[in-house]
């Protein structure tokens, strides 16, 4: 039987999120606001605990986490605080949109999200904690790499590879073949033809510098 779903994060992500267990049948039992503004309130009809109130009612053993805060470039919040739980024992489920297609041989890390119109491709693989967001399409052999974030709307043609906690903005595009490094970042719309260094930022058509 699996277990309840508590949402870390009260912000826009977190609703976001709440709809997807929603709409795949997995019961949320809590919204965690790290830090206790949002304490009282609910969303979605779930109720918002502090993180204080959660831990006092949940172990590892009652409830499995899902991150409830999308990222930002050059911003490491959410690996930190996925990091975190895992090293206190939590697991974090892969969570895929009922209206997600996901072709059946891709590989995911703990903590995986796949958001409502993604489409990922045969032998693709996702490690820990990506989000491939809203109605972003990863096309055959792309690798992503843990703590990554695949924005709406992004297209990453075949065998792309992107490195640890990269940011692909909304729109962008990665041609065939693209290499882009670790913390990486992608400027919304733009289209990237060769490949990135690690820590470097690329905006544009063609992606510059």
């Amino acid at each position: 039987m699996l277990k309840p779903v508590a949402i870390i994060g009260a912000g826009g992500h977190a609703a976001v999120i709440a709809d997807l267990l929603r709409k795949a049948s997995r019961q949320c039992i809590a919204i965690v606001d790290r830090l206790g503004w949002s304490e009282g309130n609910d969303i979605h009809n779930v109720p918002i605990l502090s993180e204080e109130i959660f831990l006092a009612r949940y172990s590892p053993n009652d409830v499995e986490l899902a991150l409830g805060m999308g990222s930002l470039p050059h911003q490491n919040i959410r690996q930190e605080i996925f990091d975190r739980f895992v090293r206190e024992g939590f697991n974090f489920p892969v969570l895929i949109h009922p209206q997600a297609i996901v072709a059946d041989n891709v590989c995911f890390g703990d903590g995986v999200q796949v958001m409502a119109g993604a489409i990922i491709q045969a032998n693709s693989q996702c490690a820990d904690n990506v989000i491939i967001n809203t109605r972003a399409s990863v096309d055959h052999h792309c690798h992503i790499r843990a703590h990554s974030h695949i924005a709406p709307g992004s297209v990453l043609c075949g065998n792309v590879s992107v490195g640890n906690g990269a940011f692909i903005g909304a729109g962008a595009v990665i041609t065939q073949g693209v290499s882009l490094g670790n913390g990486s970042v992608v400027g919304a719309g733009a289209v990237v033809v060769s490949d990135v260094k690690s820590n470097t930022t690329v905006k544009g058509v063609p992606a510059r510098v």
